[in-house]
């Protein structure tokens, strides 16, 4: 039975060594691997910090410091007290998603660049819900489509665009691929922040929804060629359209 981390404790000559970092990240990554192989399942503690100091033979500092790690990386997450330890937690996927965005962002990863990545994934992506994908997650997508449709006279170009990316989001998250989806997610919220800047004429947003509605129809009917190639279709006009509107 696992026992709780029993917490920071005053630390003897024989604790007080210094923390070797090639150790702690060692040991960080041994658990890391563990716990991803379902041996700690979300929701129950890691052994307790006497019986990891006997298993890995390193300085208190030195298993602190990696358990840090992991409670960084959202693994676990680290509790004080008599009931406290260290409870495994399923990984963040929104944190996991923000880093990527970051990672993209710092790189100067332009917006041609995601489009030309959004080429593959998104029609894959949607070739993925049609020929798999549930009766809810479908209707998710058609709702978006109204939404849409209502807001093509009336609504703000903000409004508009950030309800046309989410149409797309929906695909990614209903293709029941994380990777996908987490990829998809990030591309998504960068797009967001170049595609704001451009502002379409009221008749391209037509034109716009009704491509989506032809994707959406693929969908529904099952055609997984039909659908990736409405998709692609549909991205290869908006990358004319951008190039269109920043010349």
């Amino acid at each position: 039975m696992l026992t709780p981390f029993d917490g920071p404790q005053p630390l003897s000559s024989s604790t007080s060594r210094v923390v070797t970092p090639k150790a702690a990240r060692q040991i960080s990554e041994t658990l890391k691997e563990r716990i991803l192989n379902g041996e700690f399942p979300p929701g129950s503690y890691l052994p307790a910090a006497g019986d990891l100091l006997e298993e890995f033979g390193v300085s208190r500092p030195t298993l602190r410091e990696a358990l840090n790690t992991l409670e960084t990386d959202g693994l676990i997450q680290l509790r004080r007290g008599p009931n406290g330890g260290a409870i495994v937690q399923s990984p963040d996927n929104a944190a996991i998603i923000r880093q990527l965005g970051f990672l993209l962002r710092y790189d100067g990863t332009t917006i041609e660049q995601l489009m030309d990545v959004r080429l593959l994934v998104d029609p894959l992506a949607a070739r993925l819900v049609a020929e798999q994908g549930n009766e809810e997650d479908i209707e998710r997508i058609g709702q978006s489509l109204e939404r849409q449709r209502a807001l093509k006279g009336a609504g703000s170009h903000e409004d508009w665009f950030k309800e046309n990316l989410y149409f797309h989001w929906a695909i990614a998250s209903a293709s029941n691929n994380p990777v996908v989806r987490v990829l998809s997610e990030s591309l998504h919220n960068i797009t967001l922040d170049g595609g704001l800047k451009i502002r379409v004429k009221r008749s391209e947003r037509a034109t716009s929804i009704e491509e989506h509605a032809a994707v959406y129809e693929a969908i529904a009917e099952g055609d997984g060629d039909k659908a990736a190639e409405m998709l692609r279709h549909h991205l290869e006009r908006s990358i004319y359209l951008r190039a269109h509107y920043l010349r």
